[in-house]
């Protein structure tokens, strides 16, 4: 009778050994909280100054380009100590168009300077030009001449304006934490690291710009 009781005894105090292991090394969660720093980018303002283009119209007067040719030739009149300078203009373009002359001539008399008077040429047709000029001849140079249109033209022009932009800087700040651990009580007891549960990604939400909330 006596054995018997001994060994439910051995019996009741191991098995309370082996739930107490066992409570022991079940694990539980404590919230534990600390500081920490965590770093941010903000969106910093700041003005500069941009460059732009602008269109800008202006009036440009351009020659209306008929083809036109001009044929010279000289007549001697030694004997007078002068010569004829005769040409031909002639239109060889499409379209009637008014046309003049400016001539240089060199001579041994010295240089002079003429224009013909301005005359409507239609397509094909021919004005001729007879000049007396005294001396002999040295050269002569000369510009066909028409009227010019108005003709309206753009070009860029640089301008400068003050904008707003945006530079990300990198912040800190200090902030609590609150983790839960996770650990039996035997090893908390042994003094064991701290066994933190995962954390969900933390979502810092994003400083959104003027032109942002504009859009």
């Amino acid at each position: 009778m006596n054995q018997k009781k001994i060994i439910d005894h051995w019996v009741i105090i191991c098995s309370f050994f082996i739930l107490m292991l066992i409570a022991v090394n079940i694990p539980f969660i404590t919230p534990e909280s600390h500081a920490e720093k965590e770093f941010y980018t903000e969106q910093v303002p700041y003005t500069t100054t941009e460059t732009y283009f602008e269109k800008e119209a202006y009036i440009d007067n351009v020659p209306l380009n008929i083809n036109a040719t001009l044929k010279w030739f000289i007549s001697d009149r030694r004997v007078y100590d002068q010569f004829d300078l005769i040409a031909t203009l002639k239109n060889i373009g499409n379209v009637t168009g008014e046309f003049w002359v400016k001539f240089h001539v060199e001579s041994t008399k010295g240089s002079f300077d003429f224009t013909t008077n301005r005359t409507e040429l239609k397509p094909g047709e021919s004005y001729q030009i007879n000049q007396r000029i005294d001396g002999a001849l040295s050269y002569v140079t000369y510009r066909i001449n028409q009227p010019t249109q108005e003709i309206k033209k753009y070009r860029d022009i640089t301008k400068e304006r003050t904008v707003t932009a945006y530079s990300p800087v990198e912040k800190s700040r200090d902030v609590i934490r609150v983790k839960k651990n996770k650990l039996p009580l035997l090893q908390r007891i042994l003094n064991y690291p701290p066994n933190y549960e995962p954390e969900p990604p933390l979502q810092i939400p994003v400083e959104s710009t003027d032109e942002e909330m504009q859009n």
